[in-house]
This record gives C-alpha cells, structure tokens and sequence, in this order.
C-alpha cells in the first residue's frame, strides 16, 4: 500500500538540526508529510534548520534539517557546531571559545521507527526509516553580533516496508544570525527544500520558506541548561495544500552528565494553519535524547518521542510514537 506524500505525518526526526541548518540542516524533520516525518525523525536524532543545535541535540523546535539553538561549547550534532557569536573580551586575558570554522562538511546517518508513518486515518502503518545525508554549512562573521549561514544539503530517505515512498531530498537556505542580548539570539531565513521519487526521479514537493526565530538559552548551573525558542514560519508549497503558516514554542532542558556525554528533554508546540484547504492542526511533542561526543567532531545519539494532537481534517492522525538512533561527523573545512 503506497502511503501519499502528502498526507500528515507525525514522525520525530529534527534532532540534531544545526542552526545546524546544516546539521540541523543535515537533520531535522519532523512534520506533516512523508518528507516531513523523515525530516522530524532525523531531527529528533540530531534535531534538526540553520540556527545553532548541540551535537547532541537536534533543533528543538524546527522540524527541517537545519536548525538549532545557541551555546557556544556546542557542535551542533546537524548542522555541524554553528554556535552563538561570542561576546566580545573585556580584557585580552579572558577565555575566548575556539573560532567556529566558516565552513564544515556535515555526514549523517540515521535510523527510526514511527507508529504511524503516514499519520493518517485512512492507512495507519508503522515502519522504520533510515535517512543518509549530507551537508554544506558555511557560517562566516559579519560582525561582532551579526552571522550569515548558508547551508545546501542532498540525502537519501528508505523505508523498511513500504519502498513505493522512499526518496531523495535536496535543499538551500540562506540566512542571519543576530545576538540580542548576551543569551538571546534572533535568526531570519529563507529555505528551499525538494523532494523527489526515488523509484522515478520525478518531482514530489518543492517547499519555500521564510522564517524567523528568537531564542534564548539560559545556564541554571555548570551542567544544566535551559532552551527556549518561537518559531514563524510561512511555507510556500507546490503542491499548493501543503502550504502554510507555522507557529512553534519549544523549550528543552539539558544536562551534561560529563563533557562527552549529555541528555536531553524536551517539549514542543505547535500550529499550522493550512492556507489553501482551511486545516487547521495542532501538535504537542515530548522528547527525551540522549547524545555522546566520543571526539569533537563526531557523535552518537539516540532519542524517544511522543506526538499527539488534533487536526480539522478527520482522515489526520498526529499521534505518532517515534525511537531513533543517529550518528555523525562534522568536518571543518575552513
């Protein structure tokens, strides 16, 4: 039985995206159409669109494979390690973070499973995914405060079961960094992302997006941390049904057992107002990851998340259980 493309999907797949837009951009996804779960469940895993995850962490409130918070110890486990511009030294002895390269070759390799692949009524199945992908993240300085990043990413998504859907996956996205405050960032970008078959090579989905995200990132103590971020999101589909206006909160707290070895939980929520067929949906997701850094480029991660919500459209199911692993490797280039 073919599971459309189009049809909901609640898979959980952005964990590690790097602001990670390519990190995070290499991995995050977790939305609302075959595509989408893919992209949730890799997020999951490194969750992950451009802003700046952890290598252990996937971005936690986008849902493509770019993006991520802010901590500038952080290797964005998707993305690759974009993390937030440093605040300038007050005197030429204070402790400055290593430089973030201005570019990285982000790999990553991931598996999940997903109750409900299709998120649909109609054919409710379960199956396993695996997702390959790679990704260009250039991040270079254009001020003190101030970051463009730039991500192009390609990637191969397989089914277990159901073959008839797998597909291959490119995208672009362009963007900027501003730190607001010395824990707040903002982020405005604009993202392309295609899918095609990838039994025919044809054409799926082409979707364009701009966005804007305002995070904040907040160190209760020498191993806790707080994330909180909104997300807007205005997408632009071909097919048109699946365009739509996106409003997204999402805080996760995160707990560094050793400098190696970190956990996180999380959770999100989410609106998507569908412009072209009057649906309406809302999601609520918790996650719990766990990530460990065995160099400084290269990771393991493996996550659990729960989504449940409600849509208008009857034939939606977003309630979707999701475990995946994922591994990667960031390679600075320069």
């Amino acid at each position: 039985m073919r599971i459309s493309r189009y049809t909901q999907v609640s898979g959980s797949m952005r964990c590690f995206t790097m602001g990670s837009a390519v990190v995070t951009l290499a991995i995050a996804i977790a939305l609302t159409s075959t595509g989408e779960l893919l992209a949730q469940g890799i997020a999951e895993i490194e969750e992950g669109s451009p802003v700046l995850p952890s290598p252990t962490e996937d971005d936690f409130l986008s849902t493509d494979p770019n993006a991520a918070p802010l901590d500038e110890e952080d290797l964005e486990s998707d993305v690759g390690e974009i993390r937030i511009l440093s605040r300038p030294a007050q005197t030429p002895s204070q402790h400055q973070p290593p430089r973030q390269p201005n570019a990285q070759l982000l790999l990553r390799s991931s598996a999940f499973s997903s109750s409900n692949v299709a998120g649909s009524t109609l054919s409710p199945a379960s199956d396993a995914v695996f997702v390959n992908q790679a990704t260009l993240l250039l991040t270079p300085e254009l001020g003190p405060n101030t970051r463009l990043i730039a991500t192009a990413h390609g990637g191969l998504t397989r089914f277990a079961t159901e073959g008839e859907n797998n597909y291959n996956a490119f995208g672009v996205s362009v963007g900027v960094q501003q730190r607001l405050t010395p824990k707040t960032y903002g982020q405005i970008d604009w993202l392309n992302n295609q899918l095609f078959d990838a039994n025919d090579g044809s054409r799926e989905l082409t979707d364009n997006s701009a966005r804007l995200i305002i995070g904040r990132q907040d160190q209760l103590d020498n191993r806790l941390r707080l994330d909180t971020a909104y997300e807007l999101q205005a997408r632009f589909t071909n097919p048109s049904d699946r365009s739509r206006i996106s409003n997204t909160l999402g805080t996760r707290l995160r707990y560094d057992f050793s400098p190696d070895w970190q956990a996180t939980l999380g959770y999100r929520f989410s609106m998507d107002d569908y412009t072209q067929n009057g649906r309406f949906d809302t999601a609520h997701q918790l996650q719990v990851s766990t990530t460990y850094v065995p160099s400084k480029n290269t990771f393991v991660s493996g996550y659990a998340s729960y989504r449940f919500g409600h849509s208008s459209d009857a034939t939606v199911q977003p309630e979707n259980l999701s475990f995946g692993i994922g591994v990667g490797i960031n390679i600075p280039l320069f």
